[in-house]
């Protein structure tokens, strides 16, 4: 009787576990009907701030060997090829000569369908279905694809879908200005010449472009504050870091005389002397905060890559953004823009934005690295940090057409995180769509000063 009496409640455990589970508190009252559609109309049809792109613009391409459908593989969908195999030594022939269309096609088609199912790689598929109708990319579509394509550069296409398609008020760009686009296309700036620096080359090459000689540390300083003042008289909106690609992102406090024995082992070398990153790291650290106290000076936020690194090879832990707390903590003035969701350190991003003030999560890329990684850490954002330190958007591409589909899925995926979080009463219709337009563009306009 007692083992009857324990396997049925233990039948009935099961069952209430298997039962759906509210996840939040139930807080706002249940919507009215039809409210997905509606939050995912206002999403839909807001005009938006693009964080970070790569944009090749159409003036390069018309002097380049891709205004093909090779265009649309450049960066993300080259990656993933590599990934699944091809070898290194084709990327010339795949950018930087004059072949056919179906003679690129036989390069990419093997490592094509080892790679067709990445989330980058389906991107393209969107693309080309929905901006140029072809359905698949195979051996017999490339061809009038690459047409399609030419003939639409000849048109302003470039702006139309940015601008009209994307509803795209300001664009930031990875690097410099883009002429003829100031209006909406403004631009943010690496300095990498000084915080990656580590042979004599690279010092006289910098008194080189500057036409004035760089003898000490303090010459060094200098030239940097020149080219930072430079670059803001012509616009620059953000200082960009770059180095975890090639570094760590621990920026130690540096004295000024261990960044001095670095400076003279290198001006006292051969034109060819370089040393290893590790021993250039405490001038690129005292060079590191030299810039830091220049962003302070003229109030411009620090955007800086974190977690994963496009190519190959690269040390993922360079990038966890736990390397940046002691900047957080020293500079609480400065506002610091972590991108691409630190994937895939989403959790310790979490914490640093919960626990200080000046840290900004920027999802720009994560939604081509990964829409489940993204669904998830928004969700887990929303809940974790306020509101008006998410930003939702950059495609971080090089061509607009992949933008357009990235927006698309990030505009899907953003909808339906805060419809369902409506639907279980955690938001009201109208919190949902207040956040919407927080993160998608009254955050960065309000950062970068583009209103």
């Amino acid at each position: 009787m007692f083992l009857m009496k324990y396997k049925i409640s233990f039948i009935f455990l099961l069952f209430i576990a298997s039962l759906p589970v509210r996840a939040q508190l139930q807080i706002k009252p249940p919507p009215a009907s039809g409210f997905e559609r509606r939050i995912r109309q206002y999403i839909d049809t807001m005009s938006i701030i693009d964080t970070h792109e790569h944009l090749v613009g159409p003036e390069m391409l018309a002097d380049g060997f891709f205004l093909d459908f090779s265009l649309l593989l450049l960066q993300n969908g080259y990656d993933d090829l590599i990934s699944a195999g091809m070898p290194d030594t084709l990327y010339d022939k795949l950018f930087n000569e004059e072949l056919q269309p179906s003679e690129k096609w036989k390069i990419v088609e093997p490592w094509w369908q080892n790679s067709f199912n990445t989330s980058f790689n389906r991107i393209i598929l969107y693309s080309i279905r929905h901006l140029y109708g072809i359905d698949d990319l195979n051996a017999s579509t490339v061809g009038p694809l690459s047409e399609k394509i030419r003939k639409a550069y000849e048109t302003n296409w470039f702006d139309r879908i940015l601008l009209d398609s994307c509803r795209i008020k300001y664009l930031i760009k990875d690097g410099n200005y883009m002429p003829g686009r100031d209006v909406y296309v403004k631009y943010e700036k690496r300095f990498d010449d000084w915080l990656l620096l580590r042979s004599k080359f690279g010092i006289d090459s910098l008194a080189i472009q500057q036409r004035d000689p760089i003898y000490s540390l303090d010459d060094l300083e200098k030239s940097l504050t020149l080219a930072f003042e430079k670059e803001l008289k012509k616009g620059m909106i953000a200082v960009k870091v770059f180095t975890s690609y090639y570094r760590t992102l621990n920026f130690e406090k540096v004295d000024k005389e261990s960044a001095k024995k670095v400076f003279r082992s290198l001006v006292n070398g051969d034109m060819d002397f370089r040393i290893t990153m590790k021993d250039a790291k405490p001038l690129q650290d005292y060079l590191f905060h030299h810039l830091m106290r220049l962003a302070l000076k003229y109030d411009m936020p620090v955007a800086i890559h974190t977690g994963l690194q496009a190519g190959k090879g690269k040390i993922i832990d360079n990038s966890n953004p736990e390397h940046l707390t002691n900047l957080f903590v020293l500079y609480p003035g400065i506002d610091f823009v972590l991108y691409h969701g630190s994937f895939p350190y989403g959790g310790e991003l979490s914490a640093l934005a919960k626990n200080y003030r000046n840290v900004y999560i920027d999802m720009n890329w994560a939604w081509a690295v990964s829409p489940t990684y993204s669904r998830y850490h928004l969700n887990l954002w929303l809940e974790m940090v306020p509101a008006n330190r998410l930003i939702a958007f950059g495609g971080d591409a090089m061509a607009v057409e992949n933008v357009y589909s990235e927006l698309i899925l990030a505009r899907n995926i953003i909808s339906d995180v805060l419809s369902e979080k409506v639907k279980e009463g955690y938001y009201s219709e109208e919190e949902a769509k207040t956040i919407a337009k927080m993160i998608f563009h009254d955050n960065a306009a309000r950062l970068y000063k583009l209103e």
